[in-house]
C-alpha cells in the first residue's frame, strides 16, 4: 500500500514538473515574440521616419523649384483633394505665403511649411502672373478633356464599324439597311429589334407553360415577343 501511495506521489510529482517545464518554456517563447514584435515596431517606425524625411524633402525642392507664390489670408482651409468634401489637413491661423504647384476645379495646389494639400482660390490674393497661371491651366485641362473625348468618340466608332460588320454578315445588307431605318416587322428577333429602336423604356415580362411572353414599352409603340420572336404589336 506504501509502496503504490509513493508510485502515486512520484507520478504526480513527475506530471507536475513537466506541466512546470511546458509553462516555462511557453513563456520564453511568449518572451521572444514579444521582442521580435518589439523589433519590427520599432522597424517600422525608423521607416515611416524616413518616409516623412524623404517627402519633406521632395516638397521643399518642390518648393525651391517654384516660383509662383501667394499669399494665402488667414482661416483658409488646407484639403487632400481639390474638392469642397476633400479630407482637411488644416486651418491656417495667419496669413502665410505659399507656393503655387498646380490648379484645378477652383482649387489651387498649394505646399507651405513642408505640407502640400489644396486650397480655394478664393482664399489666395491673385496678381497677373496668378491668373496667367490659371488660365493656362485651365486651357491644359479643356485640351486634356477635348482628347479625351475624341478619344472615347474613336474607340466608339470602331466598336460601332466592329458591331455593323458582325450584323451585316448575321442578317445581310438589306436587312441591316432597313434596320437601321427604324422598320420592324413580325417574325424579327428581340436583338433586330434593338438594332431597329433601341432599347425599350421598359420590358414587362410574363412567364407561362407557354413559355416566355414580352412586351417591350417604347414612347408610343408596344412590341409583344414570345419565345423570342416579334409576333404582334401596337402603336
Amino acid at each position: 500500500m506504501k509502496k503504490t501511495i509513493f508510485l502515486i506521489i512520484i507520478f504526480i510529482s513527475i506530471k507536475s514538473f513537466a506541466q512546470q517545464a511546458g509553462i516555462t518554456e511557453l513563456e520564453n517563447q511568449k518572451t521572444k515574440v514579444l521582442n521580435q514584435i518589439k523589433i519590427l515596431t520599432d522597424s517600422v517606425k525608423n521607416i515611416e521616419l524616413e518616409i516623412i524625411a524623404i517627402k519633406s524633402k521632395e516638397i521643399q525642392k518642390m518648393v525651391n523649384d517654384s516660383t509662383l507664390k501667394a499669399t494665402v489670408r488667414r482661416g483658409a482651409k488646407l484639403k487632400k483633394s481639390a474638392s469642397p468634401v476633400g479630407e482637411l489637413i488644416g486651418i491656417l491661423t495667419e496669413d502665410k505665403e505659399v507656393v503655387i504647384l498646380d490648379y484645378k476645379d477652383g482649387y489651387f495646389g498649394v505646399c507651405t511649411d513642408s505640407i502640400c494639400g489644396y486650397m480655394s482660390d478664393l482664399w489666395i490674393n491673385k496678381n497677373d502672373k496668378i491668373n496667367e497661371f490659371i488660365n493656362t491651366k485651365e486651357t491644359e485641362e479643356k485640351e486634356l478633356k477635348r482628347l479625351e473625348t475624341e478619344y472615347r468618340l474613336k474607340s466608339q466608332k470602331a466598336k460601332y464599324a466592329e458591331l455593323e460588320k458582325t450584323y451585316i454578315k448575321k442578317y445581310g445588307q438589306k436587312t441591316y439597311n432597313e434596320l437601321k431605318q427604324g422598320y420592324y416587322w413580325i417574325g424579327m428577333n428581340k436583338e433586330m429589334a434593338t438594332i431597329s429602336l433601341g432599347s425599350p423604356n421598359d420590358i414587362n415580362r410574363t412567364v407561362g407553360s407557354w413559355g416566355v411572353h414580352e412586351q417591350w414599352v417604347y414612347d408610343n409603340l408596344y412590341l409583344y415577343f414570345e419565345k423570342g420572336k416579334l409576333t404582334s404589336y401596337q402603336n
